[in-house]
């Protein structure tokens, strides 16, 4: 007879069981489409105005920048209005200013407007994802987190290879335009939700102030930001570094195998229900797709090996995504829990992108990337420790 411990992800109701989490799902495919599509085209962009890597890798760096601010001040956001209307709000910050790209061309304004960007995509994110622990039972948590996973996945699947396949084919003004419908109508959804404003119970931990939520979530946050920071760099110098062709195969691969592996990693973490013991094997292949992708993205016979180092990198990043995102639940209050988890995934993010683009400025896009990969590896003890390995309790 199976145990009761790995039966609690088959005996929670399903978290499609619950429309207020449906609706969130759909809007949040449509805000990250907007997201999606411009990542990697923004830095395309800026180059074709005649700047160089450094302003290409800065335009991702400032909208994760200000993403990462904003996100400080959600929980007080949300107490005072509400999770609908951050979401809103983020929806129509990120959308709006991607119309205008082409009619401000700077460098500054370019960065500008990823900054402004940014402050929405820091609304959505903390919302949406602190809203799988605020709308769904603790035995549908990891299963949530994976199905979220696949909303913020998806558009990334379809829209980070479409971006600059649109933009090399028929120019940026068709993807500019697309960024900026998607999360527009991305608010329609939104309007059905409850106002849902954080529950007194995600406070049942005790925690109180920021270091709090930092000795809480440190552990778990680690390997996330370890991961984070290949991504960004990936999804910004993908298109620069490969072949077209190439750039498209990867761009579509990163973010595929991190969405399955998500999911996969939701359904395997509501049955054993310890959280935080997929954190090392996959914190590990993270590591280890950084460092082939290193070796071989500058060999033109190894392009084939460069594809498969993405899909391994991505196994482990979407992996690492929803395992250190329920561990954060079971420690914090979910929208601090939520807020701990984005600063890592966007941090990591823009600091990514930024770093590679200053090593390859000055050097070459092995050592970029090799450096991010020896990163991830130190990281190991941590992720161990953080699935309760080696140690009792917590």
């Amino acid at each position: 007879m199976p145990s009761s411990r790995a039966d609690i992800g088959d005996e929670a109701p399903s978290p499609l069981r619950y429309r207020p989490f449906v609706l969130m799902l759909i809007a949040s495919a449509g805000t990250f489409s907007g997201f999606s599509l411009l990542l990697p085209v923004v830095p395309m962009w800026a180059v074709e105005q005649g700047a160089g890597p450094v302003i290409a890798g800065a335009s991702t760096g400032v909208f994760m920048a200000s993403t990462v601010l904003v996100q400080f001040v959600v929980p007080a956001f949300v107490r005072s209005f509400g999770y609908r209307a951050g979401l809103v709000l983020g929806a129509a910050l990120i959308g709006l200013p991607a119309s205008l790209l082409t009619v401000f061309p700077s460098a500054a304004a370019i960065l500008g407007l990823s900054f402004v960007r940014g402050l929405g995509f820091g609304l959505i994110t903390v919302c949406g994802s602190a809203l799988v622990a605020e709308l769904l039972p603790r035995g549908s948590l990891a299963r949530g987190s994976g199905l979220y996973g696949l909303a913020a996945g998806a558009p990334q699947l379809v829209g980070l290879p479409l971006g600059p396949a649109v933009a090399e084919n028929w120019g940026f003004v068709p993807v500019f335009v697309l960024a900026t419908a998607l999360p527009v109508v991305a608010i329609v959804p939104l309007l059905g939700l409850p106002r849902t404003y954080p529950r007194t119970a995600t406070s049942r931990t005790g925690l109180r102030g920021a270091a709090d939520v930092v000795t809480a979530t440190w552990r778990p946050w680690l390997p996330m930001f370890a991961v984070s920071t290949g991504y960004g760099a990936l999804a910004t110098f993908l298109p620069i570094v490969l072949a077209p062709s190439v750039a498209t195969i990867a761009l579509l691969l990163t973010p595929g195998t991190a969405m399955l592996a998500r999911w996969l990693a939701g359904h395997f973490g509501d049955r054993i229900a310890v959280p935080g013991r997929l954190l090392l094997p996959a914190l590990a292949a993270g590591a280890t797709g950084l460092l082939l992708f290193g070796l071989v993205a500058e060999s033109d016979g190894w392009m084939v090996a460069a594809v498969v180092a993405v899909a391994v990198f991505g196994v482990g990043f979407g992996a690492v995504q929803n395992d250190a995102l329920v561990v954060m639940f079971a420690r914090a209050p979910a929208a601090q829990a939520s807020v701990a988890w984005n600063v890592a995934y966007d941090a990591g993010q823009g600091i990514g992108a930024v770093a590679v683009g200053a090593v390859i400025s000055a050097t070459t896009v092995g050592a970029g990337f090799g450096l991010l990969g020896v990163a991830a590896l130190t990281a190991l003890p941590v992720a161990w420790k953080a699935g309760g390995r080696g140690r009792r309790g917590d």
